[in-house]
């Protein structure tokens, strides 16, 4: 078993609750992502901000348009769980949680189906 840890990308980018949708959907576009977590003052990951959600929900700031429900994994997690888990729940990316949870912005961790798909052709690249 592969866990996520050994596949996540560890350089998230995060949106601040009061991030604007015009932010929000610049940096989507320019850094090429469909999403990121949105992180409360404390750091701790309250929601997920997709392309999706820019686009669909009404709302000025991030925490307008985010989803407030928040699946996640463990690092430990293997990949084949988290693609089934991310398949069942039809999501692109699930942050990865420690056993305190995601604390700190700079420490919040991701693994999206992208990652799971070169780690698998690819293998330890």
């Amino acid at each position: 078993m592969i866990p996520v840890k050994e596949v996540m990308t560890r350089n998230v980018i995060t949106f601040k609750e009061d991030t604007s949708v015009d932010e929000i959907a610049q940096t989507l576009m320019s850094k090429r992502i469909t999403g990121a977590p949105v992180v409360a003052g404390d750091g701790l990951v309250v929601g997920i901000v997709s392309e999706v959600d820019v686009f669909t929900k009404k709302g000025s700031v991030a925490r307008d348009i985010m989803s407030p429900h928040v699946i996640s994994v463990t690092e430990d997690t293997g990949i084949d769980e988290a693609a089934r888990l991310m398949a069942g729940e039809r999501i692109r990316r699930v942050p990865v949680s420690w056993e305190r949870g995601l604390e700190r912005p700079e420490r919040c961790f991701s693994c999206s189906s992208t990652d799971i798909h070169l780690e698998r052709a690819d293998p330890g690249h």
